[in-house]
């Protein structure tokens, strides 16, 4: 079949102009892939997620991710002051938490493999080289110039996760390795000393605390969350295997949820997990108010509760899961029925149900 060079430009210009609708499509459908850690980010109610050589973001907890600009994270990630830090490939970055622009780098000279890292709120991150057995600080009050010392030398283990304990003045560190350790190093001195000499587990893999003086580890072997008191003295299993964790890594603990993200690099999947106060997670006499606005589903909670939501096809074939502990307050999340033209929302918290068209 002939064709005409009018058809021919014709073609290309439809083609053409299709192009850019495809690329931002791939660009906002992504799903993770080689990730290590997850981190909450809680002015912007979202989650963010290592992507190997780029960094994801969720704001459904899961549901749809995006890339956050051209950022790139490979493995620790902390929200400090409006800013993210991300470890990528032994260079820490701090991207602006609105633009995702990047505002600065470091490299540390003579690091073998920088893993986990926590922050101390002001300005104060602390980096585990997993390789080399140290524990760096980095002043970030500036992300523009950040700059590093070593906090303390050989640690007898290789360090992974890190949280900073403020009311103590420390970083706690959890281990890799048989029966691992878990660790505090002085701000101040960098003096080390041991909260738990042998936890019983293997390939521990990130740490963080959630408000209330209880730490929640992360283990390979079992494959499960622990939960520590304040001291280390006591620990109680909170999530195992059977919830979707498989070899979880790095995790973040989303204070104003009360839930638990975890990075499960076995499974390139992130799993989210609730600890509200059972006293408070069922309602049972006063009523939760949920509406539809445009593009977005406003919850209004009196107080905290589990919250699940179900979104259905006209032929009621479920769509989309989601479910969140949410302590009293106003909430909004995406219409999870975006592009269909049918079908309904169920929400549920406690006994109640309400639907939306």
């Amino acid at each position: 079949m002939r064709v005409s060079n009018g058809d021919y430009l014709r073609t290309m210009r439809k083609t053409l102009a299709f192009l850019p609708l495809l690329a931002g499509f791939f660009v906002q459908a992504q799903t993770p892939n080689s990730i290590e850690a997850v981190e909450h980010d809680p002015d912007g109610n979202r989650w963010f997620v290592s992507n190997g050589s780029s960094l994801l973001v969720t704001e459904d907890q899961g549901e749809s991710w995006a890339f956050f600009g051209e950022a790139v994270a490979s493995h620790g990630m902390e929200v400090m002051n409006g800013v993210l830090y991300a470890i990528g490939s032994n260079v820490i970055r701090a991207y602006d938490l609105e633009s995702a622009d990047m505002l600065g780098s470091l490299t540390i000279p003579g690091t073998g493999f920088l893993n986990g890292m926590g922050n101390n709120g002001a300005g104060l991150l602390v980096v585990s080289d997993f390789q080399g057995n140290k524990l760096y600080a980095v002043n970030a009050e500036n992300p523009e110039d950040m700059s590093h010392s070593q906090l303390t030398g050989n640690l007898g283990a290789s360090p992974n996760g890190v949280v900073i304990d403020t009311d103590n003045n420390r970083a706690i560190v959890v281990c890799w390795g048989n029966n691992a350790d878990i660790l505090a190093v002085d701000l101040e001195s960098g003096d080390v000393s041991t909260l738990v000499d042998g936890t019983g587990l293997a390939n521990l893999d990130g740490i963080d605390n959630d408000g209330n003086d209880q730490y929640y580890v992360s283990s390979w072997s079992p494959t499960r969350i622990t939960r520590f008191n304040a001291d280390f003295s006591e620990s109680e299993t909170v999530v195992t295997g059977a919830a979707g964790l498989s070899s979880p890594a790095d995790i973040s603990y989303a204070v104003g949820l009360d839930t638990l993200g975890v990075a499960n690099s076995g499974t390139d999947n992130v799993t989210f997990h609730g600890f509200g106060d059972p006293a408070t997670q069922v309602l049972e006499h006063t009523a939760f108010a949920v509406r539809r606005a445009g593009g977005d589903m406003i919850l209004d909670m009196p107080s905290g509760s589990m919250v699940h939501v179900t979104a259905y096809d006209a032929a009621g074939r479920t769509l989309v899961r989601r479910s969140e502990f949410l302590p009293g307050g106003q909430f909004r999340w995406p219409w999870p029925l975006k592009g269909q033209q049918t079908g309904f929302v169920q929400v549920r918290s406690g006994a109640e149900v309400r639907i939306l068209r």
